[in-house]
């Protein structure tokens, strides 16, 4: 699979995020977009290597995600990059607020409103639907550009999902994963990733997981060169 400027790559917060070589990092700047999910811009393996972030989507910040990662708070609130965040943390500091919604809502896997994104279990999933979309015809920036969307491919990266492992990257948080908090949970986070590839196939969005070593077993896996992966 490509890695150009069609793709979107969505960085998530799991502890393979270390395992990344300078290459690889390098490699991945060179995409349409870099999207850093909850606490992954905080990651020291991001810091290390100077990832320049295009995006940030948080979706729990107005449920602790700050308290339990402190220097994303203050990332938040300097970073050049777009912000975005739940309608349901308005109150909050942001430049961008994404309606999320799922079965409860009758939306299974995929939203094609603009202003959605599927939630299903992880906050990687609502950004994915939303910056696939298309930006309406009556968007209208608010004093610079609007961030490129429509991305045709996805990418992701530090989604590991290993049952009864929620550990993120170090300083990407020491909380635990809430899909790790159960293997029913597990499963039904699992199952949600499963909706939304199937969905965004039927509309052209090509969905592929690039994380090493894997435990999510619903999306498509690229194994990515030898030389992007630093020995363990």
């Amino acid at each position: 699979m490509p890695i150009d400027r069609d793709t979107a790559v969505i960085v998530c917060a799991g502890p393979s995020l270390e395992r990344f070589s300078a290459l690889a990092w390098a490699e991945l700047g060179k995409v349409g977009a870099v999207v850093g999910v909850n606490g992954a811009p905080a990651a020291e393996a991001c810091e290390r290597h100077g990832v320049g972030f295009t995006m940030l989507s948080a979706m729990d910040i107005g449920t602790g995600l700050f308290d339990r990662v402190p220097r994303l708070a203050k990332i938040w609130r300097s970073t050049r990059a777009w912000r975005v965040t739940s309608t349901d943390c308005a109150s909050r500091e942001a430049d961008l607020y994404i309606r999320e919604v799922d079965e409860h809502d009758g939306v299974s896997g995929w939203s094609d409103d603009p202003g959605e994104g599927y939630k299903g279990g992880s906050t990687g999933m609502v950004i994915g639907n939303w910056i696939a979309n298309r930006w309406p015809a009556n968007a209208r920036p608010d004093g610079r550009p609007l961030p490129r969307r429509g991305f045709r491919r996805l990418a992701y990266i530090g989604l590991d999902m290993h049952l009864n492992d929620g550990r993120h990257a170090a300083g990407a948080g020491a909380h635990v994963s809430g899909f790790a908090r159960s293997a029913e949970r597990h499963r039904q986070v699992c199952d949600g990733w499963a909706k939304f590839c199937a969905q965004a196939a039927k509309r052209g969005v090509e969905v592929v997981n690039l994380t090493p070593l894997t435990g999510l077993d619903t999306m498509p896996r690229v194994p990515v060169p030898d030389e992007w992966v630093l020995a363990s």
